[in-house]
């Protein structure tokens, strides 16, 4: 949930790998690399500006990523049947966009902004509950903070269909959301809650809202519709709501009028009377919508560490000796100390980290409880003693005191079985009989390479690279040993994977893996970013 805010960071090059390079070539190559990476752009939480923001500038005037973020959460969960224990939020959605009950381009432009944050190993439902909560937090600059649980599980197909619409009548309605599992009281609420925002667009509704041109007919839910607040409850209330599914032309989609008088009028008014009765029932409402899963599955809390591990980076010399780097994000103290352990547990070295070029991150509003600062640290340690883990310390200049973060006991592991040698590794983009495909050249050193049979590059793939889900394949491709590390016991292996169809933007986002595989033991390096690989 961090919005991180960028200092310039300089152009930078290496001479390395061509697919084209003889092995004894390669092994004269310098294997340092580079120690400023920067921070790669968190492009979904630096999408959450307003309410609005990027949308209306990049889709069009009117549009606002808090409503379609909102919206498609609500489609996506509004089909369970809690009772039964199927269906929420599950991301089904994603093969049901051709249903006329989601009509419009918001579901799609969703899924557009989505895919460049989803990975094979998290869930897309679970990215769609996380869209909600920061979209809710920016519309309302903080003034909604729904707490955020993880272990959603995607759907493999469409689910039912039956999503509220607005010409359906109050009884269908009613027996909608009570198969969701909210009472008419938390129907009306819902309904406010989610219509505070955004509005209702011609060009996919007419009937509700004629003329779409020139702005596809926008009317918007309330007088500030870019304000989440209780303005959609007292517009009501004071019979001036600019919402068409209050007051709009065509009395058989006045849903919202129909559903706000369901109880006689009680809790709409008393939403209108209090904004802090407003907000806190939204906050409830939201928290149920996207805790709105099949029964089998189980949630957990989602709490951010106060200090975490960013971009770690272990190299191997060709003297002998092991470069470390890494950048930290805390939320507090003045001084931090990253206390380094070897293979064998024993401490190292104590590595002061300074803070990265003045970056910091956070929410783009108030309250979320994110504030950090980025530091780094590098170190150069003996190959022969390698590196396992590290505690931080963060120390207080102020009061004198420190406080130690040890992951649970364990320490932040950082193992060095595996590592990505990147000054000879290339990404780039070939074009084969006129089409474009991905290529991933990679150079990786092994640690006591005698210990394993095979080392495999594996590289996942969407098995539809035009979905914006489907079920993934893992494709693997043999590295093959170059040589030894001089005064060391790394063995350096290249591997070289190429995609067998035309580019997909969503695979290059989802992480690759090198894996070494023996009779006795099995070693990975995982989660690997194509952001840290070279380009040609």
């Amino acid at each position: 949930m961090l919005k991180e805010q960028h200092m310039p960071i300089d152009n930078w090059a290496i001479d390395g790998l061509n697919v084209d390079v003889e092995e004894k070539e390669l092994l004269r190559l310098p294997l340092s690399q580079p120690k400023n990476f920067g921070h790669p752009l968190a492009s979904l939480a630096s999408f959450v500006d307003g309410c609005s923001g990027p949308a209306e500038r990049a889709l069009g005037t009117g549009r606002s990523f808090g409503a379609q973020w909102l919206r498609n959460a609500y489609h996506d969960m509004s089909t369970a049947d809690v009772f039964a224990g199927t269906g929420g939020l599950d991301a089904s959605i994603v093969f049901e966009m051709d249903r006329p009950e989601n009509i419009g381009d918001a579901f799609q432009e969703t899924l557009n902004i989505f895919k460049g944050n989803y990975i094979n190993r998290m869930s897309m439902s679970d990215l769609f509950a996380l869209a909600t909560v920061m979209a809710v937090g920016g519309c309302s600059d903080g003034k909604v903070i729904v707490p955020l649980k993880g272990g959603r599980v995607d759907a493999a197909g469409p689910g039912p269909s039956g999503v509220p619409e607005p010409k359906q009548d109050l009884q269908t309605h009613t027996a909608s959301f009570a198969k969701q599992e909210f009472d008419t009281f938390e129907m009306i609420a819902l309904v406010a809650c989610g219509h505070t925002v955004g509005g209702v667009h011609g060009v996919d509704f007419p009937e509700i809202v004629p003329n779409p041109a020139p702005t596809d007919g926008i009317r918007i839910s309330n007088s500030l519709a870019d304000n989440f607040d209780n303005i959609v409850a007292k517009e009501y209330i004071a019979n001036v709501s600019q919402n068409p599914l209050e007051f709009g032309q065509n009395e058989p989609t006045r849903s919202d009028f129909r559903i706000f008088h369901a109880d006689g009028g009680g809790m709409i008014s008393q939403m209108a009377t209090s904004n802090d009765f407003f907000l806190d029932t939204c906050n409830t409402m939201f928290e149920r919508m996207i805790n709105t899963v099949p029964s089998n599955v189980k949630l957990t809390d989602i709490k951010p560490l106060d200090v975490k591990p960013r971009k770690l980076s272990v190299t191997v010399n060709d003297d002998g000796t092991l470069s470390i780097v890494d950048d930290l994000i805390k939320d507090n103290g003045t001084r931090i100390l990253v206390h380094l352990s070897s293979r064998s547990a024993d401490p190292l070295l104590v590595a002061e980290a300074t803070t990265s070029r003045g970056q910091r991150g956070g929410c783009a509003y108030r309250n979320c409880g994110l504030s950090f600062t980025y530091y780094t640290f590098d170190s150069t340690i003996p190959a022969e003693q390698g590196i396992s883990s590290f505690t931080v310390e963060i120390e207080d200049s102020q009061t004198g005191k420190s406080t130690s973060h040890e992951n649970g006991g364990a320490g932040f592991p950082l193992p060095d079985d595996i590592l990505l040698v990147l000054a000879l590794s290339r990404q780039s983009a070939v074009t084969i009989d006129g089409i474009s495909q991905m290529r991933l050249n990679l150079t990786a050193a092994i640690l006591n390479a005698e210990s394993f049979t095979d080392v495999p590059l594996i590289v996942p793939q969407p098995s539809n690279k035009s979905a914006p889900i489907s079920p993934w394949t893992q494709e693997e491709v043999p590295m093959r040993p170059l040589g030894k590390v001089d005064g060391t016991n790394f063995t350096l292996y290249a591997g070289i994977w190429q995609s067998s169809s035309p580019t997909s933007s969503a695979a290059s986002t989802h992480p690759f893996d090198i894996v070494a595989v023996g009779p006795n033991k099995t070693v990975s390096s995982l989660l690997n970013s194509w952001d840290d690989v070279p380009r040609e």
